[in-house]
C-alpha cells in the first residue's frame, strides 16, 4: 500500500490542480460563516445536488488508504478579522463545527429527461483540516496550482523537511513532504514548515496517515464524555477520544485548540487565532477502509453543513489573585523602602 500510495502521489506532481476554492464572507466579530449540502432542483438547469463531499476523501487517496484525497474533498478559504485586525494582529475565538446532514436529494437529467429524487447519503464520521498563510491572501486558480490530490492532515506547507516523524512524501522529496503542493508565493502561499498547519478534528477513529503521522479520532472514546450516549464501545486503538487538544502547539497564531465529538460532529474550538486568513480541507473519514467496523465503507456518505463562527476578541485578563499578590508585594517593598529611609 505503501509502495502504490508514493507512486500515485509522484504521478502526482505533473497533474493540474483543479481546486479553486470559494471564499467565505469575513468573519470579523460575532460573525458566522455558513456553507452545506443543497438538494437539486429538478426544475433548474442544473437538477444535482450541490456542495458535496465523497465518501473518505479526509482520509483516503484514491484506492491508497490514509493519505487524504484534497482533488475532491470540500475545501473553502475564510478570513479571520478585517484589515485593521490583521495589521493591529488582534487574536479571536473561533468555533468550526462540521456536521452531517440528512433528507438532502439529487436528480439527474439525461435527453432532458429528469429523473429521481435520489437521496443523498449524509456524510460519513466528518472531519477537516485547517492551514494558515497568515497576514498574506492564498493564492487561487492558476493552472498547475491549487490544492492538490494528496495532503498531510497535521503538517504544514511543506512538512518538517524529512525528519523521522515525516518521511519523503510527494514524488520522494524531503524538502517537500505531501503538502508540498500547498506552496508558497504563487502556488498556495500556505506558510512553510509547521507554522503553516493550524489544527483538526475527526469524528471517526484514529489512523496513521501515508506519512507515518497518528491522525487522532474522536470515534467512541470512553474518556471523551461527549461521546458517550452517541456511540458507545470503541476500537482498540487506545488514542481513541483521549488526545483532545488537535492543533498545531508550536504555531504563532494560534494559542489552543480543543477538538470534541457532540452528537456525530466533529467542533474545533480555537482560542487566540490570530486575524489572517485560513484553508480548511474537509469531507469524510474512513481508515482503513472500514478495518475498525464502523460501517463507512459503504454508500456515498457526502451531504455536510459546515459552521465557522467568530466568537470575539480573546481576552487574557490578569487573574485577581495574581494582581493582589503582585499589589501585596508592592506595598510590602514600599514599607522596606520606608524603614530604611526612616532608620
Amino acid at each position: 500500500m505503501a509502495a502504490l500510495g508514493i507512486a500515485g502521489m509522484a504521478a502526482y506532481s505533473n497533474q493540474a490542480a483543479a481546486i479553486s476554492p470559494a471564499t467565505l464572507p469575513t468573519l470579523t466579530a460575532g460573525a458566522v460563516a455558513t456553507v452545506e449540502s443543497a438538494s437539486g432542483n429538478p426544475a433548474a438547469s442544473s437538477v444535482a445536488a450541490t456542495n458535496t463531499a465523497p465518501n473518505r476523501a479526509w482520509s483516503d487517496y484514491g484506492t491508497n488508504l490514509n493519505y487524504g484525497w484534497t482533488h475532491t474533498a470540500g475545501f473553502q478559504i475564510f478570513q479571520v478579522g478585517n484589515e485593521a485586525d490583521i495589521a493591529a494582529g488582534t487574536r479571536f475565538n473561533v468555533t468550526v463545527d462540521l456536521q452531517a446532514k440528512s433528507g438532502v436529494v439529487t436528480y439527474k437529467k439525461t435527453g432532458g429527461v429528469v429523473t429521481g429524487p435520489t437521496s443523498v447519503a449524509p456524510m460519513n464520521y466528518p472531519a477537516f483540516s485547517i492551514w494558515t498563510s497568515g497576514s498574506d491572501p492564498l493564492v487561487t486558480g492558476k493552472a498547475n496550482n491549487g490544492y492538490g490530490h494528496s495532503w498531510n492532515q497535521v503538517r504544514g506547507g511543506y512538512g518538517d523537511g524529512g525528519t523521522a516523524d515525516d518521511p519523503c512524501g510527494q514524488g520522494g522529496d524531503c524538502a517537500l513532504g505531501s503538502n508540498g503542493w500547498l506552496g508558497t508565493g504563487s502556488v498556495g502561499n500556505i506558510l512553510d514548515g509547521h507554522d503553516g498547519w493550524i489544527g483538526y478534528a475527526n469524528a471517526g477513529y484514529s489512523f496513521t496517515n501515508g506519512d507515518g503521522d497518528k491522525i487522532q479520532g474522536l470515534y467512541a472514546g470512553a474518556s471523551n464524555p461527549q461521546n458517550l450516549g452517541e456511540y458507545g464501545g470503541g476500537a482498540s486503538d487506545p488514542l481513541n477520544g483521549t488526545a483532545l487538544y488537535n492543533y498545531n502547539q508550536n504555531s504563532p497564531y494560534v494559542g489552543s485548540g480543543e477538538a470534541v465529538l457532540s452528537l456525530g460532529e466533529a467542533i474545533l474550538n480555537l482560542t487566540g487565532l490570530k486575524a489572517g486568513y485560513y484553508l480548511i480541507g474537509y469531507a469524510g473519514a474512513c481508515p482503513d477502509n472500514n478495518a475498525n467496523g464502523q460501517g463507512c465503507e459503504f454508500g456515498a456518505g457526502n451531504a455536510y453543513k459546515l459552521t465557522i463562527s467568530n466568537n470575539g476578541v480573546t481576552t487574557v485578563p490578569v487573574p485577581g489573585a495574581v494582581w493582589l499578590f503582585g499589589s501585596a508585594v508592592a506595598g510590602f517593598l514600599g514599607i522596606r523602602r520606608g524603614k530604611s529611609r526612616v532608620a
